[in-house]
């Protein structure tokens, strides 16, 4: 059990016994539209679409004191006065037998106050926006309880940025009224700009006996949360707020509970562009029977959405993580990438981003096909006809626009190739090839030239030394500090375009277009005889970004800072690029230099000044995220190449060190700060002072990447164009592991056992008793298989 709280894996929960944790301890409620974010002490906010322009309540999170307020709160009055919180927050009263739990898809609080057990549950069902708060209480007195039931949330503008910009004059722009018809608190924000004007409510399954609809009134005079007036005096001022002012939504429940018996009431705080709609949904759930289903529908969501990959390990870190909590992760970095959490606002414009929602589709390939193939359907229609991808757009205007402040990407177009390789090799859909989609603003083309053009927009502008030019960031999005013409090349980009030639190839060969089979293989011929010349590869390692100029090139050793980057060792390795054993001299150099207790760095020695220790720094200090923290994203590349080195105890190392349950548990959870249910993007690291914490939680590359190196190179199991392979790379002391696998409508029952205790190697498979030529499985025809794989 940690110091906050500890999984419970028959459940598939995380249960907090702590109030006050390091930083909020988020749960994602969502369904496709609606999301609200909800803490273990019930703070956090709700949102219709984006959270950056659909924000119906107020939240914060960065600012001073008490952070993580407001959110979703019930007080509870007793007849004599007494006031508590089924959260605990924010009155604080003492509560017995108090837990969160932290659920897929809900979240519940369990506490008893004098006599009166609660049970809160939070939950978006599947198909309707909106939040339910359904509240039980259990009169365990000896003596009927009367008792008073206020809901509280308090309303913003929708758009993030009006409440620190323009708060003074937008105040006027909003009503908040209660109707009687409805039975709920109506919202209305109604500033002329924006976009839908959605329509919100907070409302009770139960008849409200009063309500209030300003701040001001509820809190009382020099009042805060942590006892409004309004609760402590037991009555709501009956008070609309048209057109001005602070607005709220509270609501007012009387209760009388008889002992030994259980009230039930259900509060909702929803969205919707229509009232017809809205109102479909209030009337919905003031059934108890229709909340009772929809819960149901939410636990079974998750229970399917899961069972595509259940594995039976070991390591219990390792299998927790990727049984329940990493799929649970990739759906919401999927689906709320730009997304608030408990420690990120937020961004000021949401949308697509091509590079980074390519490689989420990845892990969903297998957990949640249908909404891959919407993704990259349009990721396909937003590439350009010269062949690059726009970095951002907006799916509902179908309009791009440029996220990062005019830098152009120049890596898009390789992770839509290993994107829909997998899809491909997931579906057998070989024919998605030929699917028509038009370039932007462009021509019609078949899948297979829309990838064909990205590569070609990659290789067609070269540097002196053959490899391509940066055009404004690659991966990296801090290396536009360090470009001095423009003409810079990169080696990461150059390693990662052989692989998606690779994989191209591969799928050409399927169509037989000998042209791009003749293209790619002229692209991984020219660019490893270039990336093994004396100017990339620096003796030990190879380098980073390469200058045209007598500029110390990133990545070198005659440089003062940034001497050696992780990535371009671990794409040498997986690009199979290497040559003459500098795959392992590259790899076991990173490990020398750049490997601590808490992750890898991603380049050392950290800079101090940028792009030299004798200029100021910019953006990140040292040891931080790009600038020599533990990117946890590049770690996962450097697990794979590892895999592919054979070496799986090095692999499992780096592996478990930046599982999120491992870092909260062995760092010390007021070290890592994070949830331990959820991936961070980033550690710091020496020499920042506070090495191990955790940074940007839920949202990351490193995501998707966890899984498909636990899933697809630690464990082994890869789905490809023929089949699903099987070629694990573990710890020499396991003695195996199970799996249970779904693919092309089959369930494999896979067994590996591992005799000999070796980390990579197969001796035999054998599936449903008839013994497998290689180590791919394609058995037709059935429902279920099961496998025996012997490692030797």
């Amino acid at each position: 059990m940690g110091q906050y709280g500890f999984f419970d894996d028959a459940n598939r929960e995380y249960v907090i016994t702590e109030h006050f944790t390091p930083l909020p301890w988020i749960n994602f409620l969502c369904n496709k539209d609606f999301t609200a974010i909800i803490s273990q002490a019930g703070g956090g906010t709700a949102f219709y679409r984006e959270s950056s322009s659909g924000r119906l309540t107020r939240y914060n999170q960065t600012r001073v004191a008490p952070v993580d307020r407001p959110g979703f709160y019930i007080y509870l009055r007793d007849k004599n006065g007494d006031v508590f919180c089924p959260t605990y927050e924010p009155v604080r009263a003492p509560l017995e037998n108090w837990k969160c739990r932290h659920g897929l898809g809900y979240t519940v609080f369990e506490s008893e106050y004098k006599g009166l057990k609660t049970e809160t549950t939070y939950f978006v069902p599947r198909k309707d926006n909106v939040v339910l708060w359904n509240l039980k209480i259990t009169n365990n007195r000896g003596e009927p309880a009367d008792l008073s039931a206020f809901s509280y949330v308090e309303w913003t503008f929708h758009r993030v940025d009006r409440e620190y910009l323009g708060f003074h004059w937008n105040r006027f722009y909003h009503d908040s009224v209660f109707s009687s018809e409805k039975n709920a608190v109506l919202y209305d924000c109604h500033v002329f700009e924006d976009l839908p004007k959605l329509k919100v409510y907070l409302s009770s399954s139960e008849p409200v006996d009063a309500y209030d609809c300003d701040r001001n009134r509820f809190l009382g005079r020099g009042g805060m949360p942590d006892m409004p007036l309004a609760v402590k005096n037991g009555r709501l001022s009956c008070d609309n707020k048209p057109s001005s002012g602070y607005t709220i939504g509270a609501i007012q429940n009387n209760l009388k509970i008889a002992p030994g018996q259980t009230a039930e009431i259900t509060f909702m705080l929803g969205s919707d562009p229509t009232w017809e709609t809205a109102d479909k949904v209030m009337v919905k759930y003031k059934c108890s029977e229709n909340v009772k289903t929809a819960l149901c529908e939410v636990k079974k969501y998750w229970n399917d959405y899961i069972s595509a990959f259940n594995c039976d390990l070991p390591d219990k870190d390792m299998e927790r993580m990727i049984n329940i909590w990493n799929p649970y992760n990739c759906y919401h970095s999927f689906n709320r990438k730009m997304s608030v959490t408990g420690m990120t606002p937020g961004y000021e414009k949401g949308g697509v981003q091509s590079r980074d929602s390519s490689q989420d589709c990845m892990s969903l390939i297998t957990l949640e096909p249908s909404i891959v193939k919407e993704r990259m359907d349009a990721i396909l229609r937003f590439q350009r006809p010269d062949g690059n991808f726009f970095d951002c757009f907006d799916i509902e205007s179908q309009k791009p626009f440029d996220h990062h402040s005019g830098a152009e990407r120049c890596d898009n177009a390789v992770w839509v190739v290993y994107t829909i390789y997998d899809m491909i090799s997931e579906w057998d859909d070989i024919d998605f090839l030929d699917k028509q989609f038009p370039y932007y603003k462009g021509e019609n083309a078949s899948v297979l030239d829309h990838l064909y053009k990205g590569l070609e927009w990659i290789a067609a502008d070269k540097g002196k030394n053959g490899l391509p030019k940066i055009r404004g960031v690659d991966w990296n999005d801090n290396l536009y500090m360090f470009t001095e013409s423009g003409d810079e090349e990169t080696v990461m980009i150059a390693q990662q375009l052989v692989y998606a030639c690779r994989l191209l190839s591969e799928l050409a060969a399927k169509k037989d277009r000998r042209d791009i089979i003749e293209f790619c293989e002229a692209v991984i011929s020219d660019m490893t005889k270039a990336l093994n010349t004396d100017v990339i590869w620096d003796g030990d390692w190879y380098k980073r970004l390469i200058y045209p100029t007598d500029t110390v090139d990133l990545g070198s050793k005659d440089r003062q800072e940034g001497k050696i980057y992780l990535n371009t060792q671990s794409w040498a390795v997986i690009s199979e690029t290497a040559t003459d054993g500098r795959d392992v001299h590259c790899m076991d150099k990173a490990k020398e230099i750049l490997d601590t207790s808490y992750g890898i760095k991603l380049l050392f020695p950290a800079f101090t000044g940028v792009p030299t220790p004798d200029d100021p720094i910019y953006n990140n200090g040292p040891g931080i995220r790009e600038n020599g923290g533990i990117f946890h994203h590049a770690n996962t590349w450097a697990i794979i190449a590892e895999t592919i080195l054979g070496r799986g105890d090095q692999a499992f190392d780096y592996f478990r060190k930046i599982l999120p349950n491992v870092s909260s548990e062995e760092r010390g959870a007021d070290v890592f700060v994070n949830e331990p249910y959820a991936f961070s993007s980033t550690a710091l690291a020496d020499p920042d002072p506070r090495p191990g914490e955790g940074d940007m939680a839920w949202f990351s590359g490193t995501v998707t990447w966890m899984y498909l190196a636990g899933v697809q190179y630690i464990l082994g199991i890869k789905a490809v164009p023929d089949g699903l392979k099987i070629d694990p790379c573990i710890p020499k002391d396991w003695d195996g592991f199970k799996v249970v696998r779904k693919f092309r409508g089959c369930t494999y029952n896979i067994e590996v056992k591992n005799p000999s205790h070796i980390n990579k190697g197969i001796k035999s498979i054998i599936a449903d008793g008839e013994a497998i030529d290689g180590n791919i499985l394609n058995v037709c025809g059935k429902k279920e298989v099961s496998v025996e794989v012997i490692m030797g």
